[in-house]
């Protein structure tokens, strides 16, 4: 299995959407699968035009020459795309959604019916289905947090004419990560170690159990206290910087 996955976090190796999503890989890489994460703040992707060229001027070519091609080339050798992206004001970050517009030169004008819904048929005869899975974490506390950047990736494997949503793996109050790695490193084994047999399972089984769906959303600190030591956090980097400014 090729598992092509992409990190929209403009921190790129820097946040939690690496870890996990590094983590995850690394069960998909022990179970065989032949993988590659492409980091999108890294490549030269311009904007969609809106001019549809890549429809009826010259069909599967965009104006912008840059990396987008190669991307789609990447797209179409693969057996799952996995899409990490932190959310950003409920949803995907602005480098992934840039990435996402431009796949419209992938695609044709026409419209079909498929499963009861108007969509676009896809460019060239697709025969193989690519599974989609969401990866992703959020600064907040509730899991309703994903529920917009969820709907958004289960209309996206629709709009592929060959996709097929796999779930979603999504860590509330990412930070914990780090921040309990001293006081919970139990607790927070036990989350990066459900992410990495969700990317054993993705390989061997072809899916991801609501069983690990649930365990890498497990909490590890209650809200009242995450806000109570975040809030305070916050107000002494508040302080630092102004009395750098001073």
């Amino acid at each position: 299995m090729k598992v092509l996955a992409f990190n929209g976090s403009p921190r790129m190796k820097m946040g939690v959407t690496d870890k996990i999503l590094q983590t995850f890989i690394q069960g998909a890489e022990s179970a065989g699968a032949e993988t590659e994460t492409v980091y999108i703040a890294k490549k030269n992707i311009k904007f969609c035009s809106g001019c549809f060229n890549c429809w009826f001027k010259h069909p599967g070519k965009c104006i912008h020459d840059d990396d987008m091609m190669e991307i789609r080339m990447k797209i179409k050798a693969a057996d799952l795309l996995v899409f990490g992206s932190p959310v950003y004001f409920d949803g995907f970050t602005a480098q992934m959604k840039a990435m996402l517009d431009r796949l419209i030169a992938g695609g044709m004008p026409f419209i079909e019916v498929r499963d009861g819904h108007s969509r676009h048929p896809s460019r060239g005869a697709e025969k193989k289905t690519r599974k989609m899975l969401l990866i992703s974490t959020c600064g907040f506390g509730e899991k309703d947090n994903f529920d917009p950047i969820i709907h958004h990736m289960k209309a996206i494997a629709k709009n592929f004419a060959t996709g097929e949503y796999m779930g979603a793996l999504v860590r509330p109050v990412g930070s914990s990560l780090e921040m309990l790695k001293d006081e919970n490193p139990a607790g927070v084994k036990n989350v990066l170690d459900a992410f990495f047999q969700a990317g054993v399972e993705a390989v061997t089984t072809g899916g991801i159990s609501d069983k690990l769906q649930e365990a890498v959303s497990a909490p590890l600190i209650t809200l009242e206290e995450f806000v109570a030591r975040a809030n305070q956090m916050f107000q002494t980097l508040i302080t630092q910087k102004k009395s750098l400014q001073n």
